[in-house]
């Protein structure tokens, strides 16, 4: 593979203490070519100016400012509409990579002539010193349907995009801020499920060969302001089995592959969800 630009999107909102992290990790992933575009969401910490400082040692840091609070998915949304590489890497303000992770990852990806790549990922809380690694599967490549039925079932596959280098084209395809909200399942005010979605979306694009490394080279802050701790499990659990249920009716996948989240969303009360999943 060319040294493909990659495009590291990091939205951020009142995340002072953690965002110097996440770009220095960006910076030590062991690629270059690379653009790091912040969206600051008109934090209220110095956020932004933090950053700023940083641009001005590193060209590659572009820095966005909002006048005002867009919201989660919004925010989003502007980083990816001022992405310019081949390549996404979305990469949450509180969480960051290990060393060489883009240089691992797209070698993995470079051997088997994949399009999309992904390590495995780690959740952690360094103060309070635990550690625990999730998606650590051997596999390098398996057929897109499979893939597919793993992470329609939340198994093996990372939620997170932030543990994955996925293919511009098909992230700007499947990025949706439109989920329809029902049973009080607001996917887009939340920001639950999208990110999934951009996952799976690559997958079902690819021709089914993606790169896996499994070591855990992602790591996720077990912080109490991110959106996936402050939301109660059965809560985000239902959120993401909504989310599934519905990109997979819009892309004609098998009835089949959603009994996992239609029961889910039954157990969770979620009936007219649970229903409208299985039309």
């Amino acid at each position: 593979m060319s040294e493909p630009l990659i495009s590291v999107l990091i939205p951020a909102y009142n995340r002072a203490d953690t965002i110097g992290q996440c770009i220095a990790s960006a910076q030590a992933g062991g690629h270059e070519n690379l653009e790091i575009i912040v969206s600051d969401n008109a934090s209220t910490d110095g956020t932004a100016g933090v950053v700023a400082e940083l641009a001005t040692r590193d060209p590659r840091i572009i820095l966005l400012q909002a006048g005002t609070n867009l919201g989660p998915l919004p925010n989003w949304k502007v980083c990816l509409d001022q992405a310019t590489g081949d390549l996404i890497h979305w990469l949450w303000s509180d969480d960051w990579i290990a060393a060489g992770f883009y240089t691992r990852v797209l070698a993995a990806m470079s051997t088997i002539d994949a399009k999309m790549g992904m390590s495995a990922a780690t959740i952690t809380d360094p103060e309070a010193g635990w550690w625990y690694t999730k998606y650590s599967h051997p596999s390098l490549v398996r057929k897109r349907d499979e893939l597919l039925s793993l992470a329609s079932r939340g198994f093996d596959l990372p939620v997170s995009p932030a543990a994955c280098l996925l293919p511009t084209a098909s992230v700007r395809k499947h990025f949706t801020i439109s989920i329809p909200i029902v049973s009080g399942l607001d996917c887009n005010r939340r920001a639950i499920g999208c990110d999934q979605l951009m996952i799976m979306g690559a997958i079902h694009d690819s021709d089914g060969r993606c790169a896996f490394v499994p070591e855990p080279l992602a790591f996720f802050r077990d912080n109490p302001t991110s959106i996936s701790v402050c939301t109660e499990a059965s809560v985000r659990n239902a959120h993401y089995a909504w989310a599934r249920s519905y990109w997979q009716r819009q892309h004609g996948l098998p009835r089949s592959w959603r009994a996992f989240d239609f029961m889910r969303l039954i157990h969770d009360g979620r009936w007219m969800a649970a229903i409208r999943s299985m039309l």
